[in-house]
């Protein structure tokens, strides 16, 4: 059983070094969450069959070792970590649960809080991990000889940021989900209504490696979903500032989950205001 020591909270969003060790605890719940499990079976087949290209020389080993991290993070872990910190988030709320939880010191600003953090110190340091793997492999990495459109272009360190903020994205997503829609079957629907309002952005990039300007404005990273492979090298301020979009929408995200919480918002609703602003702008520059 794990004990919560009491301190003293700041006014302004609840803070507490209960929280702190709330956080430690949600991060070892979301990283032990069964939705991993399915992740990590999929993982191991996508991994058997890359080592299986580079024994039978139809890939390059650098390349099979950046294009299974990228899918790995991005296209798996990451739409994972929607279910688990959801998960996580939701039970403390749960009737059967919230009376063993209503013994700590903590309210249930401070429950969000915590659970924020538990995301931090969990599932995006994983997807830290995966940033440092790719862009120490990237630089190894090369298109394939006479296909140049379906290698490998090995992005730098700045562009790969967006990687764990991808997850950090996607989990607190996840937890202004069990916040402000705690209902049985609410998560798969509204993860199902976010997917299919966002696939109309997307669009392939041309013959000249030029995206389109809707494809920008999808929440995730563009050049991961990018049909003719990985060669097309975008414009790094583009990146930039779709880094700064995609920060901006996690931002909000979390700000929601915090306004479902009694307490003080006025400070949360001008960070919503400030955040707003810069996605805007951040939305608008990266179009080039």
């Amino acid at each position: 059983m794990t004990t919560i020591t009491v301190g003293q909270r700041l006014p302004l969003i609840g803070w507490s070094p209960s929280v702190a060790g709330l956080g430690r605890v949600e991060a070892r719940r979301m990283l032990r969450h069964p939705a991993y499990w399915f992740g990590l079976a999929w993982l191991a087949f996508l991994s058997t069959n890359l080592t299986l290209d580079v024994i039978h020389g139809r890939e390059e080993i650098w390349n099979a070792v950046y294009g299974g991290t990228m899918l790995g993070i991005c296209l798996l872990y990451a739409p994972l970590t929607v279910i688990s910190a959801n998960r996580v988030a939701a039970a403390t709320f749960r009737r059967r649960v919230r009376e063993p939880l209503d013994v700590t010191p903590v309210d249930a600003r401070q429950r969000t809080i915590g659970t924020i953090l538990g995301l931090l110190r969990g599932p995006v340091l994983v997807g830290v991990a995966a940033m440092v793997i790719m862009s120490v492999v990237a630089p190894l990495t090369a298109p394939k000889a006479g296909d140049p459109a379906n290698g490998i272009y090995g992005r730098g360190v700045l562009e790969h940021l967006q990687v764990p903020v991808l997850v950090l994205g996607a989990g607190l997503l996840g937890i202004a989900l069990a916040r402000w829609v705690p209902l049985p079957g609410a998560l798969p629907l509204v993860v199902l209504i976010l997917v299919e309002g966002t696939a109309g952005l997307y669009a392939p990039a041309d013959a000249n490696g030029v995206v389109h300007a809707p494809t920008w404005f999808a929440p995730w990273i563009t050049w991961a979903a990018e049909n003719a492979g990985l060669a097309s090298d975008h414009p790094l301020g583009q990146e930039m500032w779709h880094l700064a979009y995609l920060l901006g929408l996690s931002v909000l995200a979390g700000v929601a989950a915090l306004l479902r919480t009694p307490g003080r918002r006025s400070a949360l609703w001008t960070t919503a205001a400030i955040t707003v602003t810069v996605t805007a702008l951040a939305g608008w520059q990266q179009l080039g």
